[in-house]
């Protein structure tokens, strides 16, 4: 039997070696495949796929995990069916990964790839929204990459890091900030009315883009100083409520008065014309200051297109404080309670014990021997009930009556509110030339808008009366504080002067 076992036992072993080389004659060879589609960049990573080709003609794609295949990369790492690039082969230009594939139980039919890594071919940034061509204007963009395979890549959020990081940033003529270039507010900061942006590529240094705008300084400037807003006054503090048995409550206090608004600074604007020869038209010169400050401003302005607003307004007036709550009443102290005592006679049913004689039939056997009854005496213990008359102690609660509660105390007053300030003067000169321009400058000069009074305050609540026979009376509710009768007023406008000047202004552009 044990040798039918062994004989069998060897010709399965015999079998499955069969089977074996019937497997591998079916594997002819295999080919390592990267879809055209994906970009291979250093720290990104790609898909990986192996086409495996049988004896009989057949095709078999693999991708995936690949758990039949070893895989090895000579810089990058492969996990489970993808290969990132290691992100110190930035710049990419010219440099490439080796992949080296082959089955696992046939390490013969091993494959070797050589991949480029992709580069950028070029670079671009692109506004996505419409925007004015003038100093101080902030432009949106998205930066469009073409790669040497002619995929496109958009980086539209160029606010965080992780998309800026692939790029640097140069200006001239403005400022790039939080994923936005700025031109810059200064014309005179600004070499030939064209400010740049330059972007390049961080993992393809050669490529660089020059965003260039030519200003036409076609825009709604604007300036505006405003006078100091006065300060709110500050809430009255509640009242503290009554500290002992039926104590009124203390008064809320007084909310403080806000302050007046500041008068808004005075404003001097000039207004000449020139003839700008690198624009070929003319433009606007305009000077402002503030005339307290001494702070300036200058702006370039295209007649075609462009205006300028001047506004100076008056500080707001602060509003008055809201009074205080008046504080609770305390409840009113209970009345005492007392206990009388007293002594009645009462009658009542008591019981007593008492002896009894009682007689008793009872059978005996005489002399004779024959049974005989007789009658027997005997004493018992019985309970009798008797009335009978005694005194008793009897407790009567009594309480004193209860006391009033405090009174509420009452709120406090209202603050008054402050005057809005006034608008501060703005004195417009135009030259000769500018003159017929006129009509783009425009002043306001606004009054401060008046402050709110403050409300009075709320008064406190009566205390309640206390427990007692009768119960105390509850205490009064305070009154509520007084609210300002009236009301503060808007600050006056500011007069706005025009008067002619001589000419001023010759443009210098910055020098390169």
């Amino acid at each position: 039997m044990r040798a039918l076992l062994t004989i069998a036992f060897s010709l399965f072993i015999l079998l499955l070696g069969a089977g074996e080389k019937v497997h591998a004659a079916r594997l002819d060879s295999i080919q390592i495949i990267i879809p055209k589609e994906q970009l291979i960049l250093p720290g990104e990573t790609f898909n990986l796929g192996v086409l495996a080709y049988k004896r009989n003609g057949k095709i078999k794609k693999n991708s995936g995990l690949l758990w039949r295949y070893k895989v090895e990369v000579a810089g990058g790492t492969y996990q489970a069916g993808q290969i990132t690039v290691n992100p110190e082969l930035s710049p990419s230009k010219g440099k490439y990964i080796r992949i080296k594939v082959f089955p696992r139980r046939h390490p013969e039919l091993t494959r070797e790839a050589y991949v480029p890594l992709n580069y950028e071919t070029n670079l671009e940034f692109v506004p996505t929204h419409s925007f004015d061509k003038a100093p101080g204007v902030r432009v949106e963009g998205q930066l469009i990459r073409t790669y040497n395979n002619g995929q496109i890549r958009v980086s539209d959020k160029l606010r965080k890091k992780r998309e800026a990081e692939n790029f640097r940033f140069a200006t001239d003529g403005g400022f790039w900030d939080k994923g936005k270039f700025t031109i810059h507010p200064d014309f005179q900061q600004i070499k030939g009315h064209q400010s740049r942006l330059f972007i390049q590529s961080v993992n393809t240094p050669s490529i660089i883009d020059t965003f260039s705008i030519q200003l036409d300084y076609k825009h709604n400037y604007q300036l505006q100083v405003y006078g100091r807003s006065g300060m709110d006054g500050h809430h009255g503090f509640s009242g503290s409520d009554g500290s002992f048995d039926g104590a009124d409550g203390s008064p809320g206090g007084h909310g403080a008065d806000g302050e007046y608004g500041e008068h808004a600074p005075d404003i001097g604007v000039w207004v000449d014309l020139y003839h700008d020869s690198l624009l070929n038209q003319p433009l606007l010169y305009v000077y402002a200051e503030n005339l307290w400050t001494g702070k300036e401003h200058r702006y370039l302005i295209n007649p075609a297109g462009g205006h300028f607003s001047v506004n100076s307004v008056g500080g707001r007036g602060g509003n008055g404080g809201h009074g205080g709550r008046g504080g609770d009443g305390a409840k009113g102290r209970d009345g005492e309670i007392w206990i009388e005592r007293k002594v009645e006679k009462k009658r009542v049913h008591k019981p007593f014990k008492e002896t009894k004689i009682v007689t008793e039939k009872k059978t005996i056997t005489n002399s004779e021997g024959e049974e005989e009854e007789i009658e027997v005496k005997k004493e018992v213990v019985v309970t009798v009930w008797k009335e009978v008359e005694e005194e008793v102690v009897i407790e009567i609660k009594h309480q004193y009556p209860g006391l009033d509660g405090g009174n509420g105390g009452p709120g406090g007053a209202g603050g008054i509110a402050g005057d809005g300030g006034d608008g501060g003067s703005i004195w417009l000169y135009f030259t000769e030339d500018a003159r017929p321009w006129q009509h783009l400058i425009h002043a306001r000069s606004s009054g401060g808008s008046a402050g709110r009074n403050g409300a009075g305050g709320r008064g406190g609540n009566g205390g309640r009366g206390g427990d007692g026979k009768p119960t105390g009376r509850s205490g009064y509710n305070g009154p509520d504080g007084p609210s300002v009768f009236g009301w503060a007023y808007d600050g006056h406008d500011g007069e706005i002067q025009i008067m002619p000047t001589e000419e001023f202004f010759f443009y210098l552009s910055a020098t390169p």
